[in-house]
């Protein structure tokens, strides 16, 4: 198995928005892009961490088509309502990790 983890800080009033369009697109990667699920959790910080988690990091990297525009107009426009709800200036990479042992 293969996870993306993602952290960010949203801009203040945005929690709603984010939430609704990560659903959206956590279950459209799902449902048709093979993905075997993603989590979204909420840090006493304020931070906001995603996971979704894939097959193998082969099935993840080709789930995003090269150019993004061949992605159905609504994951379009809630991959762009996400990214309008992060607040950039407390920007935090992204993580990648590949599960070496797990019980």
């Amino acid at each position: 198995m293969f996870a993306v983890i993602y952290q960010s800080y949203l801009k203040p009033g945005r929690e709603g928005d984010f939430r609704q369009a990560w659903h959206q697109i956590a279950s459209y990667f799902v449902a048709k892009r093979g993905a075997l699920g993603s989590c979204l959790h909420k840090a006493e910080d304020g931070k906001w961490i995603a996971y979704s988690r894939w097959p193998d990091k082969a099935t993840r990297d080709a789930s995003w088509p090269r150019p993004s525009n061949e992605l159905p107009e609504e994951i379009q426009q809630a991959i762009l309502l996400v990214k309008d709800c992060i607040d950039e200036d407390r920007k935090i990479p992204d993580i990648c990790m590949d599960i070496i042992h797990s019980v």
